[in-house]
């Protein structure tokens, strides 16, 4: 039985990655990372601004756990090679022609911009996750022959995750760990695997690595357990959703508004990453939960997102950048610009997507199916 609420949530976190990405656009801060900004803020984007900082924490570790789910489901029809050569067509392929072909348009829309010098270099930018996906694919098949070999172990895990509390001590937990062990100056910082497949770029962040592995891992565990662990977070979704609040406000009280990365706070650095980590599994428990109670059937528009999405998360960031050159010098509210930036970018992602899915032949450099 297919579960539609992986892909409502698979669907619903990749549309907020890219709202996230025009928000922060409102940032100064993140010229330095190629984005083209709108120094002038209002009420509504610094609101919004705040907000954000609740999803920074968990929209990449949701999108590794929904990952481990699907990676779950694909062995359940495939044996080692296949799942190989299935992520190799579905995440290799995608990410070496968009790093080549696509991503290079949003640095070169950047240069032009601020009128600096473009040198052109393949990289894969915000697709990064795809590299680190198919790495932690490799990791979990040994997983597959354990669970098919070893099944009281994965009866024991089921029988632990049908108590809600256990299953939020058994996500946790890891997460905390590793917070402490690693202690980031930037809990949301992620990347890792930045370069092509085995050409890799830059400082390997160890601690975004196993923040990614764990809910990759995690992701399949729950997967592999059915109708035990939907039944659990469905139970505890409004426990979650109350917890990563509280949480959450009191980063609000204890820090500077608005939080942007931390800063000075009220107490050490391993205790705010601390209680970051629980409060990103609350997050994700509670978006799970809520999506597994209330989206776990099939509609027109589900269907056509879970298609549609990956192909507009290529797209996303050349669109925003074109249409920040063209929206940003405007002399409008903040705010407005911001609904036009999401709007018109939705849009013309949704129409270049239309345009891809026909070209039989080329659909598979975008992710989709042959």
């Amino acid at each position: 039985m297919r579960r539609y609420e992986v892909d409502s949530v698979r669907s619903i976190a990749l549309i907020l990655l890219i709202f996230y990405h025009i928000i922060i656009s409102f940032a100064p801060e993140t010229k330095a990372i190629y984005f083209i900004v709108n120094t002038e803020k209002d009420t509504g984007t610094d609101f919004l601004m705040i907000l954000s900082q609740a999803l920074n924490i968990w929209r990449i570790p949701v999108l590794f756990l929904i990952a481990g789910m699907a990676f779950y489901f694909s062995s359940q029809r495939r044996g080692n090679q296949q799942l190989i050569r299935e992520r190799s067509v579905r995440i290799i392929i995608p990410l070496f022609f968009c790093s080549i072909f696509i991503t290079p348009i949003y640095f070169f829309i950047f240069s032009n911009f601020y009128k600096i010098n473009f040198q052109y270099w393949p990289a894969p930018a915000y697709l990064w996750f795809l590299n680190s996906i198919f790495y932690y694919s490799l990791l979990a098949l040994p997983i597959i022959s354990i669970k098919k070999t070893n099944a009281k172990l994965f009866n024991f895990l089921n029988n632990l995750l049908k108590n809600k509390f256990i299953m939020l001590f058994l996500f946790s937990t890891p997460l905390i760990v590793i917070a402490g062990i690693f202690n980031p100056e930037s809990y949301s910082n992620f990347v890792n695997f930045a370069g092509l497949p085995f050409l890799p770029v830059g400082d390997f962040n160890v601690h975004g690595f196993f923040v990614g592995l764990i809910c990759f891992l995690i992701g399949f565990l729950f997967a592999s357990s059915g109708d035990i662990f939907w039944n659990s977070v469905r139970n505890i979704k409004f426990i979650a959703l109350i917890l990563a609040i509280t949480l959450f406000v009191q980063r609000l009280i204890l820090y500077s508004f608005p939080v942007w990365e931390g800063g000075l706070g009220a107490y050490p650095l391993v205790v705010s990453n601390i209680l970051i980590a629980f409060e990103a599994v609350c997050w994700m428990l509670a978006f799970i939960g809520l999506a597994s109670s209330f989206l776990n059937k099939k509609n027109r528009v589900l269907t056509y997102m879970t298609a549609a999405i990956f192909p507009m998360y290529i797209f996303h960031m050349p669109v925003q950048q074109f249409l920040a050159t063209i929206i940003y010098p405007l002399t409008l509210a903040p705010f407005i610009k911001l609904i036009l930036m999401f709007s018109l970018t939705t849009f013309i992602c949704i129409l270049l997507y239309e345009a891809i899915r026909r070209l039989k032949g080329f659909r598979v450099v975008f992710g989709l199916k042959p």
